[in-house]
C-alpha cells in the first residue's frame, strides 16, 4: 500500500516541477493562465490557480506564494477534487534545474486536500496521459533510491487531509494530517535519533476498514533521507481502539523499505482486531502483548524471535507475512512453555477467562453464563477466512486447564482459498492422546465441517482428580468420533451434523455409590452414602451412537462391571440441546433388596436432571441375539485401549461371548 501512494504522490510532485518549469519563464498572469489550459491539457483534467499569485524572482533564491490551487477529479472517481490547497509558500533555486536537479528551500503548504483512488489494478485517479503505461508499470515516477528523493530545507504542511480509496484491497484511509513538519538539517550522522530536532514528525487521525486510528511518526532530517550511507531512524506509532503498533529503529533505504533493523510491540485486547490492519484472520483472545524483531526481504515481511503474552500463555517464535500475492499469505511457527485452556477459547466462540477479559468480553461472559444453551454459537467471519492464506504450527508443551487432564498440544493450521484445516492435530490428555483432523470450507457460504478425531488410551481416572472418586475410579478408554456437518458456528454444525461417535472402556474400576445407587441394592448402598465408598471392576464398557440430522442415537451401551451389567438408550438432540436417557442395571448377584429399576437423565445438556423410572415404561431390552448384532462390529475399536501390543482380554471376552450368544 505504501508503495501506491508513492507513486501518487511522486505524480503530484511531477505537476510541481512542470509549474515551476512555467514559472521560470513567465510572469503571474500567464503562469495563471497557461497552467489552466495547458496544465489541463496534459493532465486531462481541470488545473486552477483561483487566488492570489506572486512571484519574486531570484538567481538562487526565488520566492512564490499561491492560493486556492485545484486540480479536478477524473471522471467516473468520487468527489470533484482530486487535490487542492489553500496557500503555498515555497524558495526553489532555479539555478539548479539547469543541471537536472530539484532543490527547494522552505516550503508551507496550508489545508492541502489529496484523494486517490484505485478501482482496478490498471485503472487509478493518479494515472495521467503524460505517463506511458511502462512508466506506471515499472513505478518509474517514484524515487528508486534515498539520493533521488528532492532537496528539501523545512517541509511543514497544516490542517491537511489525505483520502485513499482502493477496491482492489478493500482499503478506505481518511487520513488528517494536523501538523507535518520536516526539516533538512545538518545533524550528525553518528548521533542520528528520531528525537532529532531537525528531524520530521507526522501526527494524524483517520479511519481504515471504518475504525478510527491516531498515527504519529518522527525521524531523522530529510537530508538524512537522501544519505544513503546513514540508516535512517524512524518511529512509528499507530492506535486504533485499544491496539496499539510501534515500530522503532532504522531503515537503510527507507523508499525501498529495506535493510530493516527495527523493534515492533505490538498490543490490544484481541488479536482479532489485528484484521483490521494486517487482513490476517487471528481468533478472539484475551489481551495480548507482544514484541520481536522487524525484517523485510522484498515482499515478505518478517516478525523474528518474537516473545509475550496472550491472557496467561506466553508465547514465542518467528513469523513471515507475503504481500506479494492476490492475497496475504502468513506462515508461522508458535511455542508456548504454558498455555492456558481459556485463551483458547475464541476458537470455538467461547470468551476468554473473566480475570483476563475486557468489558466487553465480561459482558458476553455474563450472558453466556445465563443462557440456556452449552454449545457455543459465535458464527465464523466467513470474509476474514477468505482474505489470507495462511500457514501455521503450534506447539504448547503444558496446557493449564482445571478439570481437564490435558498435557501438551501441537496443532498446524492451514488456511488455503478459504479452506482452513487443523491436521496434523495432537493433543496430550489423560495420559494418552487425541489426533485427528478438523476442517471447515469457509468458500461457501453456509460453510461445510468435518470432524475426526481418534482417542487413544485415555485414563478416566485423569478426570476424576482432585474428587472424592479419585481412589475409586480408574481404567482406560479410548473411541472415534467421526462428525460432519454444515453452519457458520460450532453449534449451527453440530444441529446438522452426520456420522458416528464410539467409545470402548476396560480394566477400569467406578465408584460402587454409582453402580449400586443405580442398581438401588439398597442393602449394599446404604454405607456408601454414609462416606464409605469402594470400587468395582469395569471389565468392559461400550458406546456406539448413529449421528443422524444434529441427533445422537445410541446403538448400544453396556457398562460390563463385576456386579452388574448395565445397558443403556440415550438421544441427544443437539438442535434443541436435549438428553433423554435410561440406563437399566441387570445385577450379576442375588440380593432381596435389589429393584434393579431403571434411572433416567432428561432435560436440557446443561442441567439434566437425574431421576428414578420407578413405572419401568419403555425400556428397551436387549436380547442376546441383538446384543451380539450389535457389540461384534466394535472390535475394531480394541486397538484404541490397547498398549504395547498386549491384547484386552476383558473387552474381547465380552466381544466373543456376544459373538457365541448370537450364534
Amino acid at each position: 500500500m505504501m508503495k501506491r501512494i508513492l507513486i501518487a504522490v511522486a505524480s503530484l510532485l511531477l505537476i510541481i516541477v512542470l509549474a515551476l518549469a512555467l514559472l521560470i519563464y513567465y510572469s503571474e498572469d500567464i503562469v495563471r493562465s497557461v497552467a489552466g489550459s495547458q496544465g489541463s491539457k496534459h493532465l486531462d483534467r481541470q488545473l486552477t490557480i483561483d487566488g492570489a499569485l506572486d512571484i519574486q524572482w531570484r538567481w538562487r533564491d526565488t520566492r512564490v506564494h499561491a492560493e486556492n490551487i485545484r486540480l479536478t477529479n477524473a471522471p467516473g472517481y468520487d468527489g470533484d477534487t482530486m487535490a487542492s490547497i489553500a496557500s503555498l509558500d515555497f524558495t526553489f533555486n532555479p539555478s539548479k534545474l539547469l543541471i537536472g536537479k530539484l532543490e527547494f528551500g522552505d516550503i508551507t503548504v496550508i489545508q492541502p486536500y489529496l484523494s486517490l483512488q484505485r478501482l482496478s489494478e490498471d485503472e487509478a485517479n493518479w494515472n495521467f496521459p503524460f505517463m506511458s503505461k511502462a512508466q506506471v508499470a515499472t513505478e518509474a515516477v517514484t524515487p528508486e533510491n534515498r539520493f533521488e528523493f528532492p532537496v528539501i530545507g523545512k517541509l511543514t504542511l497544516t490542517d491537511g487531509e489525505f483520502v485513499y480509496r482502493d477496491a482492489v484491497l478493500a482499503l478506505d484511509l481518511d487520513l488528517t494530517l494536523d501538523t507535518v513538519i520536516g526539516d533538512g538539517g545538518d545533524g550528525d550522522a553518528d548521533t542520528l535519533d528520531v528525537n532529532d530536532p531537525n528531524g520530521f514528525s507526522v501526527a494524524g487521525s483517520g479511519s481504515l476498514q471504518q475504525q478510527p486510528f491516531d498515527i504519529e511518526a518522527s525521524g531523522a532530517s530529510l537530508e538524512t533521507l537522501r544519505d544513503t550511507a546513514v540508516p535512517f531512524p524512524l518511529r512509528v506509532l499507530l492506535t486504533m481502539g485499544a491496539t496499539r503498533v510501534q515500530v522503532q529503529g532504522t531503515f537503510q533505504d527507507p523508499i525501498q523499505l529495506t535493510g530493516i533493523d527495527a523493534s515492533l510491540h505490538v498490543s490490544g485486547d484481541s488479536l482479532s482486531d489485528l484484521f483490521y490492519l494486517t487482513a490476517i484472520p487471528l481468533p478472539p483472545t484475551p489481551r495480548y502483548s507482544l514484541e520481536g524483531q522487524l525484517t523485510k526481504e522484498g515482499t515478505v515481511w518478517g516478525y523474528q524471535d518474537f516473545r509475550g503474552l496472550v491472557g496467561d500463555s506466553d508465547l514465542s517464535g518467528d513469523l513471515s507475512y507475503d504481500t506479494g500475492g492476490t492475497r496475504g499469505y502468513l506462515k508461522a511457527n508458535v511455542h508456548s512453555t504454558v498455555l492456558d485452556s481459556g485463551d483458547l477459547g475464541g476458537f470455538i466462540g467461547l470468551p476468554p477467562p473473566e480475570d483476563v477479559a475486557t468489558e466487553e468480553q465480561k459482558a458476553a461472559i455474563a450472558e453466556r453464563e445465563a443462557s440456556a444453551t452449552l454449545i457455543p454459537d459465535v458464527p465464523l467471519t466467513l470474509d476474514r477466512l477468505r482474505a489470507t492464506d495462511l500457514d501455521i504450527t503450534l506447539d504448547a508443551e503444558k496446557i493449564d486447564a482445571p478439570a481437564i487432564p490435558i498435557r501438551g498440544m501441537n496443532v498446524r493450521f492451514l488456511l488455503e482459498d478459504g479452506l482452513l484445516t487443523l491436521e496434523p492435530l495432537q493433543i496430550d490428555l489423560a495420559d494418552g492422546s487425541v489426533d485427528g483432523r478438523v476442517q471447515v470450507d469457509a468458500k461457501q457460504d453456509i460453510p461445510p465441517m468435518s470432524i475426526d478425531l481418534n482417542l487413544r488410551q485415555l485414563s478416566l481416572g485423569q478426570f476424576f482428580e482432585e474428587t472424592r472418586f479419585a481412589e475409586s475410579t480408574g481404567g482406560m478408554f479410548g473411541g472415534k468420533v467421526e462428525l460432519s456437518g454444515t453452519g457458520a458456528s460450532l453449534a449451527e454444525v453440530l444441529a446438522s451434523s452426520n456420522g458416528k461417535v464410539s467409545i470402548i472402556m476396560t480394566k477400569g474400576t467406578i465408584s460402587l455409590l454409582l453402580v449400586e445407587a443405580a442398581d438401588l441394592d439398597i442393602a449394599q448402598a446404604i454405607p456408601l452414602f454414609l462416606g464409605r465408598d469402594r470400587a468395582t471392576d469395569i471389565h468392559c464398557g461400550v458406546m456406539d451412537f448413529a449421528v443422524t440430522d444434529g441427533e445422537l442415537k445410541s446403538n448400544i451401551i453396556v457398562i460390563d462391571t463385576k456386579d452388574s451389567r448395565i445397558v443403556g438408550d440415550v438421544d441427544i438432540d443437539l438442535k434443541d440441546e436435549r438428553i433423554e436417557a435410561r440406563l437399566k442395571p441387570r445385577a450379576k448377584d442375588f440380593s432381596p433388596f435389589s429393584a434393579q429399576t431403571p434411572i433416567t437423565v432428561s432435560g436440557q445438556l446443561k442441567a439434566p436432571s437425574v431421576g428414578i423410572d420407578a413405572g419401568r415404561a419403555g425400556t428397551r431390552v436387549l436380547a442376546a441375539a441383538a446384543l451380539g448384532s450389535l457389540l461384534t462390529p466394535l472390535a475394531a475399536l480394541i486397538p484404541f485401549i490397547e498398549t504395547g501390543g498386549a491384547e484386552d482380554a476383558d473387552c474381547r471376552a465380552l466381544l466373543t461371548e456376544a459373538h457365541a450368544d448370537e450364534q
